[in-house]
């Protein structure tokens, strides 16, 4: 087979496992009002039981990026896709409050190794190509996450329970997933793989600047997809169906955004394009809650999604660009952080939302965009003194990146 072929068939096959990846995702997301039912589940204790799936992710991502170097990605992800969808059917098997997040909790560790291990993947491909590809990438991942949130609403319109639900996401979306991922490159593109271990301790700075933008950026997309479908349902009077088009529509603009972010990232520059990412996120979805109505919250996320479509696929390439560290190590470091978003967001605004509103905690995502605008300045791609050792995507817009 060509080299050719085998780069098209790793770009299909990675694109693949994003889509399913978003879609596993929205499946359970978008079902949080039923599952939040069945387990009679009040909104502060909501926010509680979905720290699980952060806390599972936060401890599995740096387990993963230590084992990640020298390994093929392709192994760990098609083993955290398996598991993943046998973990996608527990929340729906909980009958109370500790058994869904415990439920949650390992559908968190095996959603962050799949995470984990297809973004080194995405940027191995990318570097293959020798262009950017890994905005279009996380693009796949949320309209897979539109996928599942669409048939989410359907499930919910129909009144089908969580179980019967998550089955058949498990087969419309894991299944053709597995066989697509067979076509992954079998061996990374990591010229730093055989780096010294990163210790936590001593993270290079911009890592560490680069991971705290991605936790505002997930913070806010946390929100999003735990939030957005009892909002418009419990606080702006929408239906069950309606709710689940919210997270629906935040995952399609989002998309939306990300298969434009790789032209704009060259245009803008990674400074440029965060600025302008954080910014319309924060102004956007402000203005739909602002207007106190389910068609313009829903307007609001859309806002929300296209805003911040290309700040995580920006941090994670500026992150696996950081010289002298393996890509594993780099994108454990930005998405263990970021994670931390996840963690914090949702508890937080459901706390907040507990002593005043939902609608009124929301507005902690409006703040988490615009943090990102703050932060964008750590995003700055360097440009390496050595040129062979210039990775990633970093040589085909130097002149934008350092914008």
């Amino acid at each position: 087979m060509s080299v050719r072929v085998l780069r098209v068939n790793a770009r299909a096959g990675i694109t693949a496992a994003f889509f399913v990846n978003g879609a596993l995702f929205a499946t359970w997301a978008s079902r949080i009002p039923a599952l939040s039912s069945r387990v009679g589940a009040t909104t502060g204790v909501l926010g509680l039981a979905l720290l699980a799936p952060a806390v599972g992710a936060v401890i599995a991502m740096p387990l993963v990026g230590r084992w990640l170097p020298g390994r093929a990605s392709r192994t760990f992800c098609r083993f955290a896709l398996g598991g993943l969808m046998a973990a996608i059917l527990l929340p729906a098997l909980a009958r109370t409050v500790p058994e869904l997040a415990a439920a949650l909790f390992i559908v968190g560790v095996t959603n962050s190794a799949m995470d984990l291990s297809m973004n080194a993947q995405g940027v191995s491909v990318e570097r293959h190509l020798g262009r950017p590809i890994l905005s279009s990438l996380h693009a796949a991942f949320s309209f897979g996450g539109f996928a599942g949130a669409g048939l989410g609403a359907l499930a919910a319109a129909l009144g089908v329970a969580p179980l019967p639900h998550f089955a058949a996401a498990v087969v419309l979306f894991g299944i053709p997933g597995m066989i697509a991922t067979r076509s992954l490159l079998a061996q990374d593109e990591d010229v730093d793989a055989h780096a010294p271990a990163m210790r936590w301790r001593a993270l290079p700075s911009r890592l560490v600047l680069l991971g705290i933008a991605c936790l505002f950026c997930l913070m806010a997309e946390g929100g999003a997809s735990d939030w957005s479908a009892k909002l418009v349902r419990d606080d702006l009077a929408g239906t069950a169906a309606l709710g689940a088009i919210a997270y629906a529509v935040f995952s399609v603009a989002m998309g939306t955004g990300r298969l434009l972010a790789d032209r704009l990232w060259a245009r803008w520059g990674s400074v440029g394009l965060l600025r302008r990412c954080g910014a319309l996120a924060a102004v956007g979805f402000a203005a739909g809650l602002a207007a106190g109505t389910a068609p313009a919250a829903i307007a609001g996320f859309a806002a929300l999604g296209i805003g911040l479509a290309g700040v995580v696929p920006t941090l994670f390439r500026a992150g696996a660009d950081q010289p002298g560290v393996s890509t594993g190590p780099a994108l454990s470091a930005v998405t263990s952080l970021g994670y931390l978003g996840f963690l914090a967001g949702p508890p937080l605004i459901g706390g907040a939302a507990a002593l005043t509103s939902l609608r009124l905690a929301a507005v902690i995502m409006v703040f988490a965009g615009l943090l990102v605008t703050v932060l964008a300045g750590a995003a700055a791609l360097p440009v390496p003194a050595d040129p062979g050792r210039q990775r990633g995507t970093a040589s085909l817009a130097s002149s934008a990146a350092v914008r």
